[in-house]
């Protein structure tokens, strides 16, 4: 089987891009879930209006991520049952064979398959917006629940791209288009996911050791606390 054979709308390829696809906005929309509850009980903790209003407008957002995820979930499994069916922007037929269009045409898996781009388009703008600081409480653009909304960023940026290279398969010019979507992801993942520096509480056993070698006054105070303990 050649490579275009295996890239073709509808291949086995191109079915388990899809399943892929799938796979990681559901595990996407599993994990918005602590996220929102932690907006939602810490709006509902907080007395200052503006910064309740922001977390509420963060819990919405959230929100409006996780219906446009189904969303976009139901699309491409549309897709994918088309596919599975070889239906292909279908018409009923004249009596010479031509296609004819006084009918209704079948769903069209190519632009269904566009369709569930634009979702997943929308979900990325979405977050993003979520997570922008407003200028009186900037600090409240971070997320609260770090393990779950990392895996729910990384599987976003995941299906995204894996739908942008089957739709290329169609149209090559789409993984442009959506090439912003996909560094506004890359970007987000980067601001908000940071990893937090461990605190040091002291010096080290080691820089201990240093300073009581190098400072014989340092000697006498560690010799003398030792004696007292």
């Amino acid at each position: 089987m050649t490579t275009q054979q295996q890239t073709t709308p509808g291949s086995a390829t191109s079915q388990n891009g899809l399943r892929r696809a799938v796979a990681d906005l559901v595990t996407v929309f599993e994990n918005l879930g602590p996220e929102h509850q932690a907006l939602h009980t810490e709006g509902a903790k907080t007395t200052a209006r503006e910064r309740r209003g922001t977390l509420i407008r963060m819990g919405d957002g959230i929100l409006q991520v996780a219906r446009v995820v189904a969303v976009a979930i139901e699309t491409l499994a549309t897709v994918h049952g088309l596919c599975d069916l070889g239906i292909r922007w279908q018409y009923s037929k004249t009596a010479d064979g031509d296609d004819y269009t006084d009918l209704p045409s079948l769903t069209d898996s190519d632009q269904t398959l566009r369709d569930a781009l634009a979702y997943l388009d929308e979900a990325a703008n979405a977050l993003a917006k979520t997570y922008t600081p407003t200028k009186k409480n900037p600090g409240l653009a971070t997320i609260r629940c770090p393990e779950h909304m990392e895996v729910a960023l990384s599987g976003l940026r995941s299906a995204l791209t894996a739908v942008c290279a089957e739709a290329a398969h169609v149209d090559p010019a789409v993984a442009e288009d959506y090439t912003p979507a996909l560094t506004l992801m890359a970007d987000l993942e980067k601001r908000v996911c940071r990893p937090v520096p461990l605190q040091r509480t002291g010096p080290s056993a080691q820089e201990v050791a240093a300073a009581i070698r190098s400072n014989p006054e340092i000697a006498r105070a560690a010799a003398e606390a030792l004696a007292t303990t």
